[in-house]
């Protein structure tokens, strides 16, 4: 099996990155949705206390992918430039926002409105009115697909022969460590 070209790990990696701000971007709009929906609803049983967990949530949620879509629309646009500050920036960005993703996903808005069992069918119904099946489950699969991608790009860039690629600068000559500066 042959050696993978620069160039084509430079595109995976830079598709890697598009794919990602794309599902940020969906997951915005489709969080976006949640809450017009949380935000016309008319409970009788919820608590209000309930209710406010799950906008807070949803509103976490919200900032934490807008946020990443920025960040990872801005790596977009320098992710194929050689220059060292892109790739510490990928393997900066890239990890914590995973993460971000990953604890948004542990503490969502349907651990608020988890049903018992014991509730009233009514109130059950304002809990999946609440924090619909569909957001759960789309909010989910972006954010896992989000945070593995984020993941395989910081693992990616390390590699050594992406290491020379992105040490050479924009101007064509190479990187040189402060050791060898001086």
């Amino acid at each position: 099996m042959g050696v993978m070209r620069i160039s084509t790990q430079v595109r995976v990696v830079y598709a890697a990155v598009v794919t990602t701000a794309l599902l940020l971007t969906a997951d915005v709009a489709l969080t976006s949705i949640a809450l017009r929906n949380l935000s016309g609803m008319r409970p009788k049983l919820i608590s209000a206390q309930s209710l406010s967990q799950v906008r807070v949530d949803m509103v976490n949620n919200l900032a934490i992918s807008a946020v990443g879509a920025v960040l990872v629309g801005l790596l977009v646009v320098f992710a194929r430039s050689p220059s060292n500050k892109v790739r510490v920036a990928l393997w900066v960005i890239a990890p914590s926002l995973a993460l971000s993703l990953l604890c948004a996903l542990v503490g969502g808005p349907e651990w608020a409105v988890a049903p018992t069992g014991a509730e009233p069918e009514l109130l059950r119904t304002e809990y999946a009115q609440a924090v619909p099946g569909w957001y759960v489950t789309l909010h989910g699969v972006i954010g896992l697909l989000a945070a593995a991608l984020l993941i395989f790009v910081a693992f990616f860039v390390a590699r050594a022969d992406l290491r020379g690629y992105y040490l050479d600068n924009v101007d064509g000559t190479r990187y040189r460590s402060w050791v060898d500066r001086g």
